[in-house]
């Protein structure tokens, strides 16, 4: 009697050999996969992880010093007499109004109004602007010396309380000591 052999495949190849290279390919990729993923959760935990640099004594006061913020105030509405009205308040809440006059007729504003600030300003404009009812602020790059400018509206709503915008400057002042202190600036949009 013949002994029987089972039937080889075609080519008298076995299939082991390629189905463990495929196994092994397949756990390497996933390997690769999981360290991707590992270093893309701690990258994100990283960036959303809060900074915790403060600002130095010095640093903090320079920020706190409203004198240090100088402004020109424009009246760009019809009402008289309102740019000497903003001056007053400007100076008693602690900013330097260096002068006052009516907006040329081309900056009228139709808002409540707006600060326009040069590059690298941001932060003062905002907290000038927090001491107003719904002011704008607009990047300008025609101002070269520094300074601010505030254009009152035709929809001049005032200053904002002053407990509110006390509040809202002192949050902005703990953000900008952040960000003097190293941590990033928040992003454009948020």
């Amino acid at each position: 009697m013949s002994e029987s052999k089972s039937p080889r495949r075609p080519g008298g190849r076995r299939p082991v050999p390629p189905l463990i290279f495929l196994l092994v390919l397949a756990i390497l990729a996933l390997f690769v996969w999981w360290k991707v993923i590992r270093t893309d959760e701690d990258r994100t935990k990283a960036e959303s992880a809060p900074c915790t640099l403060s600002a130095s004594p010095e640093q903090l006061a320079q920020l706190q010093n409203m004198g240090n913020i100088q402004i020109n105030v424009l009246n760009g509405s019809s009402q008289s007499g309102l740019a000497a009205s903003i001056q007053a308040e400007l100076v008693s809440r602690g900013f330097t109004v260096l002068d006052i006059g009516n907006a040329p007729s081309d900056q009228a504003v139709s808002t409540a109004g707006k600060v326009i600030y040069p590059s690298g300003k941001a932060f003062e404009a905002n907290v000038v602007a927090a001491n107003f009812v719904d002011f704008e602020i607009e990047r300008s790059t025609a101002i070269t010396d520094g300074t601010l400018t505030v254009i009152a509206g035709q929809a001049y709503g005032g200053p904002a309380d002053p407990n509110q915008s006390s509040q809202e400057v002192t949050s902005l002042i703990e953000e900008q000591a952040k960000i003097v202190a190293g941590c990033p600036a928040p992003s454009e949009g948020s």
